[in-house]
């Protein structure tokens, strides 16, 4: 059975690309704010993504993160991703941070009255001087395009668990983050997004809330570019966040 599915990934990213596209329409989480839809991308369909993150933390340190994700459309109706991340700056650790393996998948396609609902199981694998623990985590994702309207407008709930596999003192055995969003086409090639996220961290008496705003534009069929900023309000939350990221069908 692993031979099997081994096989299935390898030709699943060595297929030819006939036929792909870059999708500005499907959100992607941090590409460049939060909030994701429960619409995996196609088929067989490959994507390479990165961003770019600065932010001012609530301890007045400057921090940057920048991130490299790998998605692949298999099977259908849903996406397995691996993606790394390097922290640096003035924050504390800084260096690699955990890898994350993750698998997505649609349960249903949107009705007139029921949303699109997609789960996804997630775990961070130990990287970095200070990693420790194989972090699980689980996703819950909805979305719901309103109706009645002449533009393409769409709302989002977006839920993760996260469980601390080996904890430590200054750490919660559990985390978690909410975020609810909304998108809309500002034109043919552009989308507009706005989200309000809640968060309790890893790190214990740790919690940050942020509303934040970003585009997502398609600048060439294959290629989409993302730009956000958020601002945050209520204790450890971080000042100002920025990201500029982009996605590749290959």
């Amino acid at each position: 059975m692993n031979r099997l599915a081994a096989a299935a990934v390898m030709f699943a990213l060595l297929a030819p690309a006939a036929g792909r596209a870059g999708d500005h329409t499907n959100l992607e989480e941090d590409l460049p704010i939060a909030v994701t839809d429960a619409k995996p991308i196609g088929y067989l369909g490959r994507e390479i993504q990165s961003l770019f993150r600065y932010e001012h933390t609530d301890e007045d340190e400057d921090s940057f993160l920048t991130e490299l994700r790998l998605e692949l459309g298999f099977p259908r109706n849903g996406q397995i991703s691996i993606s790394g991340a390097y922290l640096f700056g003035e924050v504390e650790p800084d260096g690699f941070q955990p890898v994350r393996a993750e698998f997505l998948y649609n349960v249903n396609q949107e009705t007139t009255l029921l949303p699109s609902f997609a789960f996804a199981a997630a775990l961070d694998f130990p990287v970095g001087n200070d990693a420790h623990g194989f972090d699980p985590a689980v996703k819950a994702i909805l979305t719901k395009t309103i109706p009645f309207t002449e533009l393409f407008q769409q709302v989002h709930l977006n839920f993760e668990g996260r469980f601390n596999h080996e904890t430590r003192s200054d750490e919660r055995t559990q985390a978690w983050r909410a975020v609810a969003g909304y998108s809309v086409r500002l034109g043919p090639q552009t989308i507009g997004l706005l989200d309000v996220v809640r968060e309790v961290t890893l790190k214990r008496d740790h919690e940050e809330n942020l509303v934040e705003a970003g585009l997502r534009h398609q600048l060439t069929p294959l290629l989409v570019i993302t730009g956000g900023v958020g601002a945050g309000f209520g204790d450890e939350s971080p000042a100002i966040r920025s990201t500029v990221g982009f996605q590749y069908a290959f």
